[in-house]
């Protein structure tokens, strides 16, 4: 097995036009579980870590963070078939206390105001990730009061395998999708594929070893989102702080 060998066809697209398969390698997958954990030493400490893990494992999110990033650190990840019936998620949490939770801000919301949330131990909760859609401060005021937990916010792509930037614990920023994984660049472009100054909102633009190595059978769409120097442009608006 050699690390540019395709390990996963992973869709995307499918809320918004015809579904691509992203083709991510060993390499890709594997740099990207080494990035998590380098950004992200308190998801995996050498204590047993439980994650809560409510999101489906063929979302890229799941599994990155729990089928194979926790995974390789003999973590025990609590799966919630159905995160929308509270009733059982509740259930299936109030039996272990997390030290990790990673949800979506419809999840967080839906959660705080459910009757049984209180019934939670977050005593040792350590982390909260956010991602998936943007996380509204108000949902990580709340979350934070009532599990004494913030929620580190993260953004990232099918097509990078996936997280591309996130809230380091120490410093979380409301508001922000937070910093680079290491080995991972960024830029924001103009309408003419020219590099913008920071403070100023264009396309985001990601190259790092997690970008994948293009759509599956479909040359003209990875041309279009893919340079020569190995530029993945995320279709998203970004501004970099200055």
């Amino acid at each position: 097995m050699k690390p540019e060998d395709l390990m996963i066809l992973q869709y995307t697209g499918g809320t918004t036009g015809v579904a691509k398969a992203a083709m991510l390698s060993q390499f890709n997958l594997y740099s990207n579980v080494q990035q998590i954990k380098t950004h992200f030493p308190e998801f995996f400490s050498d204590e047993s870590e439980i994650f809560g893990a409510p999101l489906p494992l063929y979302h890229i999110y799941a599994l990155n963070l729990h089928l194979l990033s926790g995974f390789s650190n003999g973590t025990h990840s609590i799966l919630i078939p159905n995160p929308r019936d509270l009733p059982s998620l509740f259930d299936a949490l109030s039996a272990h206390k997390m030290t990790v939770f990673v949800g979506i801000n419809t999840l967080f919301n839906a959660m705080l105001n459910h009757k049984r949330f209180d019934e939670l131990d977050f005593s040792k909760l350590k982390v909260t990730a956010a991602g998936g859609m943007a996380l509204t401060s108000e949902t990580a005021r709340k979350w934070e009061e009532r599990t004494k937990s913030k929620i580190s916010e993260g953004y990232g792509l099918t097509e990078t395998s996936p997280v591309v930037t996130t809230n380091k614990v120490s410093a979380v920023q409301l508001g922000s999708i937070g910093t680079p994984l290491v080995d991972t660049e960024v830029k924001v472009i103009d309408e003419q594929g020219d590099t913008l100054p920071a403070g100023e909102a264009g396309e985001l633009c990601i190259r790092g070893p997690q970008v994948m190595q293009g759509y599956w059978q479909k040359p003209d769409a990875t041309k279009e989102v893919l340079d020569d120097e190995g530029w993945f442009r995320s279709g998203d608006i970004a501004l970099i702080q200055p």
